[in-house]
């Protein structure tokens, strides 16, 4: 597969997705992978019995903390789950503070409503995405907001998360993240 010139130029890699399993399937691989030039937060689904039961935020490098669940009592909710927005202003924001200072690709994964919910870190998280680091974004299809922002955006690529494209994603991801470690090697 040949890989377009626009996509290696960019500084924001973008994967809209619909399905929550490719999302970590993908962020997974890539975090084994390269790590050493990554730095953010991942959201992994919580499952009980086989089914969700919300979501935790996991900071690269340390530190988890549950983001939604039916089981909180919070006075912000989205859907079916209350929302701890500590778990993106105390985990998920310090990861993508700390990655931008070491000079890492940021790891945004992911951005959807729930994100939205905390205006503290929708503020400074859209700062990090527009400030000329490079960042890797896992999208949730159907936050309006964001799609509309990166779809607009110069500088930025965005690819569709599906199980028929999934070799391209991969290749895509890995194309980029090789060429920004390179980089960051010959510093």
């Amino acid at each position: 597969m040949r890989i377009p010139q626009e996509l290696l130029r960019a500084s924001r890699l973008v994967f809209a997705f619909s399905a929550c399993g490719l999302k970590e399937r993908l962020s997974a691989k890539l975090c084994a992978s390269y790590g050493r030039w990554l730095g953010g937060f991942r959201t992994l689904e919580l499952r009980a019995g086989g089914k969700r039961g919300g979501y935790e935020i996991e900071a690269l490098g340390g530190g988890r903390a549950v983001l939604a669940s039916r089981d909180l009592v919070s006075p912000v909710s989205f859907n079916k789950y209350a929302l701890n927005l500590a778990a993106l202003e105390e985990v998920a924001l310090p990861a993508l503070e700390s990655a931008a200072a070491a000079g890492k690709v940021l790891l945004f994964d992911e951005l959807g409503p729930m994100a939205l919910r905390s205006e503290k870190f929708s503020a400074r998280a859209a700062g990090l995405l527009f400030s000329g680091a490079q960042c890797l974004v896992f999208l949730r299809r159907g936050a309006a907001s964001f799609e509309g922002t990166f779809a607009r955006a110069e500088d930025t690529v965005i690819i569709e998360l599906a199980e028929e494209s999934w070799a391209e994603a991969v290749a895509s991801a890995e194309a980029w993240l090789d060429l920004r470690a390179e980089l960051t090697e010959n510093r």
